[in-house]
């Protein structure tokens, strides 16, 4: 078939890796210069079902309040409130009872499981050339903080195997920290989890799918898709027209406006986050992945002479007022973990994930035959990536996929 990807995010960039190996005639098209210049540009890196549980939870709308208020630590409303966002806010509260948030986060885990066996399985990209590591990922929690109390009951009924760890084991799992002026008395270790560069690996896809035939256009935007009856005939950018037997719509946050004129109401909105990466020799860094729960900031380091700290969620655009003092915060938390980086000039970096409200993608099939979506993964695009890919290969070679889609299907919220 030929099939038509928008966008070159790591969504799309590994669904035109994983069809072109299906066979099928690929041409890739993204607005950017380049691949992931978006969310997957420079995000935390971490591959994680460990703690993939939906942000949706019991007791979320009076951590809003306290947001909106300017008090909210680690999470923030960007000013002015805009007609989408208050919407989205709404539609998100609804999913805040604790049957809808077991409900998304048991679906967020199978999809996150799948997708990382289905990425460390696969050999034709080697861990080196993305910085990839199997070791697995430290969640820690400082004092009078600990895991919610069903995330252990989520990732056992899933067979996701964790470990409990005290301080002294905490340390012993990520010897980096014995040189951090932050404590963390206790932690849970996902031996599973991994972690890995996603816009090197997303290039590395690419450069497998463009040697199977794929064609990558950059900087052409699609403008339209032309419809008959409940098929998508066309894809047309400000530079061509193209005849399709299928589209798939990885775009990211640009999805909900691509689809809205052919009758989509997809209620994605921009979560910022930010980091800082620092490149140099460094004397030590760190084994494993780790997320401080506490202060909303995790890390990882690449290929033995990079490390990268990234963290908050700001709902909506942030100003530079805000940006500026996000990025001061985080390079004095990189510096408590790692006192060595304020040798190092980081680079940095803000990018906007596109969260729908229950924090699931829209996944799979459309209202139209040959329409298929795989966006709006929010923070977990790297986590949940080829697994999307296999769904939407799935589906467009008439199998049924290993992972229910219902969850993720693109009309639950109308």
């Amino acid at each position: 078939m030929r099939i038509v990807v928008v966008g070159a995010g790591i969504a799309g960039a590994v669904t035109a890796l994983v069809l072109s190996r299906e066979g099928h005639d690929i041409l890739l098209l993204e607005s950017a210069g380049g691949a992931s210049t978006g969310a997957s540009h420079a995000n935390a890196g971490l591959i994680s079902p460990g703690h993939c549980f939906s942000w949706a939870e019991p007791g979320v709308v009076g951590i809003a309040v306290r947001a909106a208020l300017g008090a909210g630590d680690g999470i923030g409303i960007c000013q002015p409130l805009s007609p989408s966002l208050l919407k989205w806010s709404y539609l998100f509260s609804r999913q805040s009872t604790r049957g809808r948030w077991f409900a998304n986060s048991r679906a967020a885990l199978a999809l996150s499981a799948y997708s990382r066996d289905e990425l460390f399985a696969q050999v034709n990209i080697p861990l080196a050339t993305y910085g990839g590591r199997h070791d697995g990922i430290l969640y820690l929690y400082g004092a009078g903080t600990a895991p919610g109390s069903h995330d252990a009951e989520l990732l056992n009924e899933a067979s996701e195997p964790f470990r409990s760890l005290n301080a002294d084991e905490v340390l012993a799992c990520e010897p980096v920290l014995k040189q951090s002026r932050l404590q963390f008395p206790k932690a849970a270790f996902s031996p599973n989890d991994g972690t890995g560069d996603a816009a090197q690996f997303a290039a590395a896809a690419l450069q497998e799918a463009i040697a199977l035939g794929a064609k990558v256009h950059f900087s052409e935007s699609v403008e339209n898709f032309e419809v008959s009856g409940k098929r998508i005939k066309a894809v047309v950018t400000e530079k061509q027209r193209y005849e399709v037997d299928g589209v798939v719509v990885s775009a990211g946050l640009a999805s909900s406006t691509l689809l809205r004129p052919i009758g989509y109401r997809l209620p994605i909105h921009a979560v910022s986050g930010y980091s800082v990466t620092y490149a140099g020799k460094f004397e030590r860094l760190p084994r494993v992945g780790a997320v401080s729960i506490p202060h909303k900031i995790a890390w990882t380091s690449f290929n033995g002479d990079r490390v990268r700290f990234t963290g908050f969620a700001d709902i909506g655009i942030p100003n530079p007022k805000r940006v500026s003092k996000r990025f001061a915060d985080l390079k004095r938390f990189a510096s408590d973990i790692m006192p060595e980086v304020a040798n190092y000039q980081p680079l940095e970096w803000v990018g906007q994930r596109p969260m729908t409200p229950d924090n699931l993608p829209f996944l799979g099939s459309s209202n139209h035959e040959n329409l298929w979506l795989n966006c709006g993964h929010g923070a977990m695009g790297w986590t949940m990536s080829f697994g999307s890919a296999r769904v939407i290969s799935d589906l467009v070679g008439g199998k049924t996929p290993r992972v229910n889609t219902m969850p993720y299907r693109w009309d639950r919220f109308c």
